[in-house]
């Protein structure tokens, strides 16, 4: 039975990845990420936490990220709908972007030290970083 069950989930993944509308890069990069506080005007000096992980590909609308934990000062980071504030490490340099967590998975054998794979939608990031973002995507692309 066991199995069986893998079987299914191998498909569906198959045809799910078929799926996916923008051709993604498959790259490790490494990435910061906290919970978006937008400003509220009261002059709280609590310091934002960040957790690091490394994300398994990209695209230009979003991100799949290997993450250690879900959870970060009490929050749900995989929740759907979540606003994320993310730095993303490229050469060169670091972008920031916003993101939407869309969905999460536990992985079965642990990534360097993630246990789970979160999928992100881009929802803000400068023109200037969006630029860099894209050329690098692109160049990526055009060595397969």
């Amino acid at each position: 039975m066991p199995e069986l069950l893998r079987s299914v989930v191998s498909r569906v993944r198959f045809f799910v990845k078929d799926r996916r509308q923008t051709p993604r890069l498959r790259v490790r990069l490494l990435f910061a990420v906290s919970m978006s506080r937008k400003a509220n005007g009261n002059g709280s000096g609590r310091r934002e936490r960040k957790l690091k992980g490394h994300t398994r590909d990209i695209s230009i609308n979003g991100l799949a990220l290997n993450v250690p934990q879900v959870h970060l000062d009490g929050h749900y980071l995989a929740a759907e709908g979540t606003e994320l504030d993310l730095t993303l490490e490229l050469p060169g340099g670091a972008i920031s972007m916003r993101v939407i967590s869309r969905r999460y998975e536990r992985l079965e054998e642990p990534e360097l030290g993630c246990n789970y794979l979160m999928g992100a939608r881009i929802t803000e990031i400068n023109d200037e970083d969006r630029q860099r973002y894209m050329t690098f995507i692109n160049e990526g692309l055009a060595q397969r």
